[in-house]
């Protein structure tokens, strides 16, 4: 998929030093299917080339995503800062296990949009709330509410 704006040509003449920068919107977080769903997000992506088959991208992402708070499901923004390295080598055919990525030769291009993707998810905490009095309160009410009939309900047995 070379017409791909996240596509970088790692068999390129001086690919060595190359910075790609991209202005991530929710149009990107829409074509893959995940947790994030908006945000706006500027990603630059600088090359290093280790060897004539051995390569290093250095990812730097900076802005906000939007996600569902764990407590009331209502969105909630998230500010972004990451910086990340991914190791790719060119080889025999495409291999996304253990520390290295592995590209077929005879490709030559990686496409760094789901790597960006997972990098920007992996930055989120774990646990994802608003602040507090910052919850959506007709779904707490709501939530509180189930939770009072389960009570109930086990009062009973």
């Amino acid at each position: 998929m070379l017409n791909n704006k996240y596509t970088i040509d790692l068999l390129a003449g001086g690919i060595d030093g190359l910075t790609v920068c991209y202005d991530i919107d929710d149009k990107f977080f829409q074509t893959i299917d995940g947790l994030v769903a908006h945000g706006q997000i500027q990603t630059t992506v600088r090359v290093e080339a280790g060897t004539r088959t051995m390569f290093k991208l250095h990812i730097h992402s900076v802005g906000w995503v939007s996600v569902p708070c764990d407590r009331c499901l209502a969105d909630m923004q998230i500010p972004i800062d990451t910086n990340d390295e991914l190791s790719v080598k060119l080889g025999s055919e495409y291999s996304d296990e253990g520390e290295v990525v592995v590209i077929p030769e005879t490709d030559g291009y990686i496409d760094t949009a789901q790597f960006i993707y997972e990098f920007v998810v992996l930055s989120l905490p774990l646990k994802r709330v608003h602040e507090p009095g910052q919850c959506d309160e007709a779904t707490l009410r709501a939530l509180n509410s189930h939770l009072a009939s389960l009570e109930d309900d086990e009062d009973d047995d």
